[in-house]
């Protein structure tokens, strides 16, 4: 997997397809894997760029998340594009925690944001995501109990991650202030069985987009472009995508 240098490390990522830039974010406890099978479907039609970000697969390691953490993933992310030669607009297409940096991302370069996908985003930090994130961690942490002895880099560094959220300082976080900002015609999704939130938190980042559409996929949980809805969260992207 071919990787770049940073000022804050070093990035790997996956490139297919020719067309427009799509660039894909994964999720919080994620990777470029993923994605699965996103990657040749979108391939179809655009440039696909999926990278993982710092703490995640073969990136560099990440075993503290400042406070601000998000910012120096869109630090991280314009890095990238400027090494790639990407100077004009891309198509984003991001989930859950890489879903809240797009959102970031587009309000801060809106020059650089030509339209985005944007499922299980996050601009607060609600209590049914905190609950979650609870549960999710126990699982990690028996998990690693019975492999005492194959905590990896990238473990190491989904914990840093989780006990970012659940630190006690970062409660107050939202960037609804920033959301308003952006520009770029954005497709909110959601799964309405969403078990780190409610289907009014779509909906309240859909209202503050002016160009925005939402999309309460109904069943779904947080994984809403994997599982049974794959498909259907592939056909709807790209759809979206290409009208814009």
């Amino acid at each position: 997997m071919p990787s770049v240098s940073i000022a804050s490390g070093t990035i790997e990522y996956v490139e297919a397809g020719k067309g427009p830039p799509l660039i894909l974010l994964h999720g919080g406890t994620g990777s470029i894997e993923e994605w699965g099978d996103c990657i040749d479907r979108f391939a179809t039609k655009y440039r696909v760029i999926a990278y993982n970000r710092r703490g995640y697969g073969g990136s560099s390691p990440r075993y503290h998340f400042a406070e601000d953490f998000f910012q120096e993933d869109i630090e991280d992310l314009a890095a990238l594009l400027d090494i790639l030669g990407l100077f004009t607009p891309v198509f984003l297409c991001a989930f859950s925690d890489g879903g809240t940096i797009a959102l970031i991302f587009a309000a801060t370069f809106p020059e650089r944001t030509r339209a985005m996908v944007c499922a299980g985003a996050h601009i607060y930090a609600d209590e049914k995501a905190l609950k979650g994130l609870v549960r999710a961690k126990r699982i990690l942490e028996k998990r690693l109990q019975q492999k005492a002895k194959e905590e990896t880099a990238q473990v190491r560094s989904q914990i840093a991650w989780f006990d970012r959220w659940l630190h006690p300082d970062f409660k107050p976080f939202s960037i609804e202030d920033k959301i308003r900002r952006i520009r770029c015609p954005t497709l909110v999704v959601q799964g309405t069985e969403d078990e780190y939130a409610e289907p009014t938190h779509a909906e309240r980042i859909a209202q503050g987009i002016s160009n925005a559409q939402l999309w309460l996929v109904g069943g779904a949980r947080h994984w809403v472009h994997g599982g049974q809805y794959r498909d259907l969260f592939q056909e709807k992207a790209m759809a979206f995508l290409d009208g814009h």
